[in-house]
């Protein structure tokens, strides 16, 4: 792991370890768990934007870890969320490849695992920021941004730290 991944994960988990903390949520298990879930997403989006891709290495660990997490906490609604949200975004995956990445698939699970009941508030402000920011750019540049793809890793860590903020 690059110097640069190191200091984005953990930022990422400090941040989400300390809206947890701010919220009174403070067990162990939950700590961890936004911890690895804030770590994972900074690196996430922070590659999403350069490289354009989201790293499975990062990813997929941290959800594998997420779950089990919210298992041993008891939180078994998470891991049915967490098959519910990429089943939906898988679906969105395979009519229109071009809108929506297996990588992002992957990011639901993540947040659906990481984040436990705020996964669907999360979801839903990642979309709807990433649709306005499609927006945005569309009125900038007019049909030209139509061939224009937007990293969607940026937005979905953003709606999670709104939902935690909630």
């Amino acid at each position: 792991m690059s110097p640069r991944s190191l200091m984005l994960g953990v930022a990422g988990a400090t941040v989400f370890i300390l809206l947890a903390a701010e919220a009174r949520d403070t067990s162990a298990l939950t700590l961890a768990r936004l911890g690895l879930c804030g770590a994972a997403l900074s690196i996430a989006a922070a590659t999403d934007i350069v490289e354009r891709r989201i790293p499975n290495r990062v990813v997929v660990p941290a959800a594998l870890a997420c779950g089990g997490l919210s298992l041993v906490a008891g939180a078994g609604a998470a891991v049915l969320w967490a098959l519910a949200f990429p089943a939906l975004f898988l679906a969105v995956s395979l009519v229109r490849p071009a809108a929506l990445g297996m990588g992002d698939v992957k990011l639901t699970f993540l947040i659906a695992l990481g984040l436990d009941g705020h996964a669907p508030q999360a979801l839903m402000l990642g979309v709807v920021l990433a649709a306005c920011a499609g927006v945005l750019l569309l009125l900038g540049r007019g049909r030209a941004a139509w061939r224009q793809s937007l990293p969607l890793a940026p937005f979905l860590a953003a709606g999670a730290l709104v939902a935690l903020l909630q």
